[in-house]
């Protein structure tokens, strides 16, 4: 196919599949100057995804030629209602932001909120009572603050814990609206992977969630037809697309859908510990 126009004002049609996703993976966010609240304003991935498929840099050993070619995926596609080419795009960004989260992810820390949050109720959970002389817990209890290269800071007051869970508790609106306290730090230099499964299991997290985006879940939620032996099964869809662009090499994903539907229970509450290297 043609190369993309490198304009973000027009663009192209055959992306729109692809920038749905990406605003809910990479949105762009600012912040509104009257209320200081964020809000989404698109995506940052638009830019990048162009230019590295303008140069040839996309992850991926797999052709439209093929993908036009495979009638399973394109009966089904076509049985849904789905745009064929910009579908293609879809798959092209979606393999490639999940080698750049799984295959090239850099380190990152848990998201903020999160973090204070378990921390909090960790000591919450320890509490058992309050006398005259402060805070009384179940087991002996310490926070460490380790600097590299000094020495450990240990606080083994329970008063001192007992009044930083108090402080996080009753300040946690304020706390979580704070905008550093909703993402992850990433540590650039350092590199980070996943496995395998969980790169499969991120693709089909990142098709299943295109599906439901509105327009999306309505447009594309057909029922198969009396007598038809065409599947419009979206999960089977994902799972022929896992074989073909060769993120598994196991056939029985190009058969039906229970080798995946394994990956999603396995997979079901799991947290991805790395930042992608190439949208962010």
């Amino acid at each position: 196919m043609e190369k993309l126009k490198e304009d973000y004002i027009s663009i192209d049609t055959r992306l729109e599949y692809m920038e749905a996703i990406a605003v809910k993976y990479v949105p762009d966010v600012d912040i509104d100057p009257a209320t200081g609240e964020r809000y989404v304003c698109g995506t940052t991935a638009l830019p990048l995804f162009i230019r590295r498929y303008n140069q040839n840099e996309l992850y991926g050993n797999f052709t439209y030629e093929d993908y036009i070619a495979n009638e399973d995926i394109q009966n089904t596609l076509k049985g849904l209602g789905v745009d064929i080419d910009k579908f293609w795009f879809l798959l092209l960004f979606i393999f490639d932001y999940t080698c750049g989260t799984c295959l090239d992810g850099m380190k990152a820390t848990g998201i903020g909120i999160e973090q204070l949050i378990k921390f909090a109720k960790a000591i919450a959970d320890n509490h058992k009572e309050i006398n005259q002389f402060g805070v009384i817990f179940k087991k002996p209890i310490t926070v460490s603050v380790k600097i590299e290269g000094k020495h450990q800071i240990v606080i083994d007051n329970a008063n001192a814990i007992g009044y930083l869970a108090t402080t996080i508790a009753n300040n946690l609106k304020e706390i979580e609206e704070h905008p550093w306290m909703q993402s992850q730090q990433v540590s650039i230099s350092t590199h980070a992977e996943e496995k395998e499964s969980v790169q499969i299991w991120l693709f089909y997290k990142m098709f299943n969630d295109f599906f439901n985006l509105e327009p999306y879940n309505k447009q594309f939620n057909v029922r198969q037809k009396k007598g038809s032996t065409i599947s419009l099964s979206k999960t089977l869809l994902i799972s022929r697309l896992i074989y073909f662009t060769k993120l598994s090499k196991h056939s029985k994903f190009s058969d039906d859908e229970d080798v995946l539907k394994g990956y999603i229970k396995q997979y079901k509450d799991k947290r991805i510990d790395t930042a992608n290297s190439i949208y962010f």
